[in-house]
């Protein structure tokens, strides 16, 4: 009498484990893109709040404060940017958050710049300090 087995041979298990495996990989790179776009909106909102504390900063002692100033350098609400004040005068400020952690590989948005002089704001973004992005580049960046 021959005895039927129930169950997964080995060979069908690593064939398995591999189809799923490469399946993950393909998938993998096309999660990033979206998931460093909603990633974005956590140092989009930290300048934007550092833009309003300016300039509530700004109509009490009608000068933009410095880093030191507001106590500026933590992470952003979801610790995925870096904050910094760059240039703080009397007439406006700069100030850059800089991807950190998983966020550092976003290499087209790493960093964002917003800029303040006068009644003119300005976005920048880039790979680095320069962030010398397209206008194309800065939108997509800045959801704009």
């Amino acid at each position: 009498m021959n005895m039927r087995q129930h169950g997964f041979t080995l060979i069908e298990l690593m064939v398995a484990t591999a189809i799923t495996g490469i399946l993950a990989a393909t998938a993998y790179p096309s999660f990033q893109g979206p998931l460093f776009k909603a990633r974005r909106i956590d140092g989009i909102t930290a300048l934007l709040q550092l833009q309003m504390s300016q300039e509530r900063w700004f109509s009490n002692h009608r000068s933009y404060a410095n880093g030191a100033d507001m106590n500026i350098g933590a992470p952003s609400h979801q610790r995925h940017y870096e904050l910094r004040i760059t240039e703080a005068t009397n007439t406006g400020f700069s100030a850059v958050a800089r991807g950190t952690g998983a966020q550092a590989a976003d290499s087209a948005c790493r960093v964002l710049r917003l800029t303040v002089d006068g009644s003119h704001t300005s976005y920048a973004s880039g790979a680095d300090e320069r962030t010398d992005n397209t206008s194309a580049a800065n939108k997509r960046c800045w959801n704009l």
